[in-house]
């Protein structure tokens, strides 16, 4: 597994946190994807998850897999602008 930088950080506050995290790397958002509640879990969780994933392992785009990731956390309301 490798630690690409994404184009620009993702600012996020983890579910339960009062810490803002800043996503630089796709391994920082594999481990944010990992920790995730089961119960918020849900379709554009599997859409980043599975982007993530592919990005990491040379299958697609890290673009993509920022999009995605970026997506998820603003759906879930814990990014930070």
């Amino acid at each position: 597994m490798t630690s690409m930088l994404l184009s620009t950080p993702v600012r996020i506050r983890p579910h339960g946190s009062d810490t803002i995290r800043d996503v630089t790397t796709l391994q920082d958002a594999s481990e944010i994807l990992i920790d995730w509640p089961q119960a918020k879990r849900g379709p554009f969780y599997q859409a980043a998850r599975e982007k993530v994933e592919a990005a990491l392992e040379d299958q697609t785009g890290i673009g993509e897999a920022q999009e995605a990731f970026f997506a998820l956390c603003n759906h879930a309301g814990v990014l930070v602008r």
